[in-house]
């Protein structure tokens, strides 16, 4: 039986080097070219855990044939080709903790994707490289692009529906949400431990966002020529204090301080510059009141783009579903959506951060590299926060 296996295996991988058709219908469904007629597509699904196909063979013995077989190597081959460059890092060996000897040897492929493999010369141990996919039951294609779909403007609702309709992935709404806060926040940790050199101009604003019914302050810290989202706050009232405290979290993230910094009329920003940003060997010029609103149009734009985002929620449950939509709307302003003014980059690209455009499958993948991308942590904060509060969702 293991030959006969063996050989429906070796069809199948003769199937896809004779670059035979393979059509995908859905997530569950695909339809297989016949090697013999030209006319014929057979319909390989997805069903109670296995793949299942229509053709002869299959029906008689109820095993995976070779058109079963040249879908497997298919879907291996594209998840290879998507997810592969975005796990370059050699982790350390759980055995002797060094990464100098260890060397990847392939990928494991699980339902979420490929995983690397990797074996240590100086121990002799081989082991798996840590994935922020491990135990999850959908594919992280799917996970990666319902955040996608969500940030660009659908409801929770509408991406649970589109991921039926177009993968035939059946979840539920509070299952997106499960993964929007695991995910944004692993991202999250991974890029805020990034420094980049801004320009010489910020623009500092604030605009209102609302939350059951009662209204907060998000405060926004721009670069004027990258157009990256240096600094971002959630706060109850617009005074120096919070003012500080957006301030300082820019000069946390850029490497250098700025000459000029264009705000509203606001007065709380004036002691908050002169401490936080204030330079003995240079002053900085502040750009305020009336003259500075045709100035500081580009945070303004920013602030409209949030807005329109926020809209399609109609409002936010709370205070922690407005911070963890607010790190994955940062996340995906500044890495993932492209800008026409920044000739379609994004401004992470523009700022130099990445060299090519990032999406959320690589930026979870770059989070899961990295040592303290807080796996463990987010875990045992979800499970208590199951236990002792019960958030509302946004819709």
């Amino acid at each position: 039986m293991n030959i006969l296996a063996n050989k429906k295996e070796l069809a199948g991988i003769q199937l896809l080097k004779k670059k035979i058709n393979i059509m995908q219908v859905n997530q569950s469904l695909f339809l297989v070219h016949s090697q013999s007629d030209p006319t014929k597509w057979y319909e390989v699904a997805w069903q109670r855990n296995h793949w299942i196909c229509n053709c002869k063979d299959f029906k008689k013995h109820n095993k995976k044939c070779k058109h079963v077989y040249a879908l497997d190597y298919y879907l291996a081959v594209t998840e290879l080709a998507s997810s592969s460059k975005n796990v370059n890092a050699r982790p350390a060996c759980p055995r002797c903790n060094s990464n100098q000897y260890v060397i990847k040897r392939g990928f494991r492929y699980n339902r979420t994707g490929p995983e690397p493999r990797y074996f240590c010369k100086r121990c002799k141990s081989r082991f798996v490289g840590k994935t922020a996919f491990k135990w999850m039951r959908t594919r992280a294609t799917i996970i990666a692009a319902a955040l996608d779909l969500y940030f660009r403007g659908l409801s929770l609702r509408s991406v649970q529906e589109h991921l039926e309709d177009s993968y035939g992935v059946k979840v539920t709404h509070a299952t997106v949400y499960h993964w929007l806060k695991k995910y944004v926040e692993i991202v999250s940790k991974y890029v805020a431990k990034i420094q980049v050199r801004t320009s010489p101009r910020w623009h500092a604003d604030e605009t209102l966002l609302r939350i059951k019914g009662r209204h907060v302050v998000f405060w926004s810290l721009l670069d004027s020529k990258e157009r990256l989202l240096i600094a971002w706050l959630i706060s109850k009232r617009r005074d120096a204090k919070n003012a500080r405290a957006l301030l300082k979290k820019g000069g946390k993230t850029s490497r250098n301080r700025p000459l000029e910094i264009v705000t509203d009329g606001l007065g709380s920003y004036v002691p908050a510059i002169e401490t936080e940003l204030r330079n003995q060997n240079q002053s900085i010029i502040h750009l305020q009141g009336p003259l500075s609103e045709a100035l500081n149009n580009k945070v303004e734009t920013f602030h409209r783009t949030l807005k329109s985002r926020v809209k399609t929620m109609n409002h936010l449950g709370d205070e922690l579903t407005a911070r963890t939509f607010a790190k994955g709307f940062a996340t995906h302003y500044n890495f993932v959506r492209r800008h026409k003014a920044l000739q379609g980059k994004t401004p992470a690209q523009a700022a130099k951060i990445t060299r090519e455009k990032d999406t959320w499958l690589g930026l979870i993948h770059k989070a899961s590299e990295s040592k303290n991308h807080g796996l463990r942590r987010f875990r045992r904060y979800s499970n208590a926060n199951r236990m002792n509060s019960d958030h509302v969702r946004p819709s």
